[in-house]
């Protein structure tokens, strides 16, 4: 859709009060949504707060929730999102509902699911201490050597970029704070089924079913029931097959 200029509407919030602004920002080519925050942010308000760091869809670090949907606004393009139809989903069961957004306005909040800090700025400190639960790491030295084969078995889910655009979607995260999320259980599935990991036992220990782990089956619990958060992941992570 070509238009002279985009809308962009963005949840703001200072600490104690929350409010939406709206911006009007004149289109370039290509131009992605993390590009329009630049823009609005050099040109008319510097106070505007959001997170990033490479631009290239490989730290994660932009991620928010764009026309409610979760989303990199680094790999977003802003004249490919208007007018677009979303599915959104209830935080409280897997039912899905498209939203139908019309005409040139974006609407960007912060990331679901985790606490505000200031305007898209969020507090990731409870996704990562879930993937610190999980214990993602070797413990001791020597050669930690593996067949072609077991590399395969693990490579996949070792892609994931920690960006938190699934654990934002997840309608389990959003009700249960204790629940590991989905990239907190497809690392520890990535782990479990190392061949040079050896606290398999302590893993399940550690956190057991409540917070989503169970026996063999790493992480096969509520992410399974809910797919939806599998639709957001960027193209080039697949976490979703330790989930299902």
């Amino acid at each position: 859709m070509k238009c002279r200029v985009m809308k962009f509407k963005i949840k703001r919030f200072d600490g104690e009060r929350s409010w939406f602004d709206t911006f009007e920002v004149k289109p370039k080519p290509h131009m992605s949504v993390l590009e329009a925050l630049f823009q609005i942010q050099d040109e008319q308000d510097g106070s505007l707060a959001f997170r990033y760091s490479c631009r290239g869809a490989v730290c994660g670090s932009c991620a928010m929730l764009i026309n409610k949907k979760q989303r990199l606004a680094c790999r977003t393009q802003a004249s490919e999102i208007i007018g677009e139809r979303v599915l959104t989903l209830s935080p409280y069961g897997p039912v899905a509902k498209p939203e139908l957004k019309t005409g040139e306005e974006i609407l960007i909040e912060p990331l679901p699911n985790l606490p505000v800090i200031k305007d898209l700025v969020v507090d990731l400190k409870p996704f990562f201490k879930h993937y610190e639960d999980v214990h993602p790491w070797f413990e001791g030295g020597g050669d930690m050597l593996m067949s072609q084969l077991d590399v395969r078995k693990v490579d996949k889910y070792a892609a994931c970029i920690l960006c938190g655009l699934c654990y934002g979607a997840c309608p389990v995260a959003a009700r249960d704070k204790d629940y590991l999320g989905p990239a907190a259980l497809a690392n520890a599935w990535r782990f479990y089924a190392d061949t040079r990991y050896n606290d398999t036992v302590g893993m399940l220990k550690r956190n057991g079913k409540r917070k989503g782990l169970r026996n063999r089956d790493v992480g096969m619990a509520a992410p399974a029931r809910h797919g939806y958060p599998a639709c957001v992941l960027p193209v080039h992570t697949y976490r979703v097959g330790a989930w299902n």
